[in-house]
């Protein structure tokens, strides 16, 4: 059974737009990581941890993308790994250095599985244009880093609520 090629613009948005999405929440950390330890009393190992268990999810993580590809289709696969994402950010805004841990590591495990899918779903679903929508994939990671870099602080400046409203924007 042949796969049709999607056709026209949304797809390739939906793509670059989860592409957007698969750095942020590693790249937001950073700008805030002082007022973090603060609120939560985090120690200088507790921070270094926090700041290295998205890496550490992305090694780990990748290894799950396959067989839940295989398990359950690279398209289901993707929205768990979309859905894992999404929890884990929420979740990392709790009270607790607790619901930030876990929440970092959902998060990360999510993204590790997006980082592994979206790829290959770009290689299946646009074989003729693999190239252009790997280039634009790889700007869309990097755009969405360097805007949760730079947008964190604002944020949390424009509309108060500390270091949780600059990682929840």
């Amino acid at each position: 059974m042949t796969r049709a090629v999607p056709r026209g613009g949304l797809p390739a948005v939906a793509v670059l737009l989860l592409a957007f999405n698969l750095r942020p929440a590693v790249a937001s950390v950073g700008p805030v990581l002082a007022d973090v330890r603060a609120d939560l009393g985090l120690s200088g190992t507790g921070a270094a941890v926090l700041g290295a268990l998205p890496v550490l999810c992305f090694g780990a993580g990748s290894a799950l993308a396959g067989p839940l590809a295989r398990r359950s289709g690279p398209d289901r696969a993707l929205l768990t790994a979309l859905a894992l994402t999404v929890g884990g950010l929420l979740l990392r805004l709790g009270p607790s250095p607790v619901t930030l841990f876990a929440g970092t590591l959902l998060a990360g495990a999510g993204i590790a599985v997006g980082n592994v899918l979206l790829p290959a779903l770009v290689k299946r679903d646009f074989p003729d244009r693999t190239g252009p929508m790997m280039g634009a994939y790889a700007v869309a990671l990097a755009v969405g880093a360097s805007l949760a870099a730079g947008a964190t602080v604002p944020a949390v400046e424009a509309f108060g609520g500390g270091w949780r409203t600059g990682l929840g924007v």
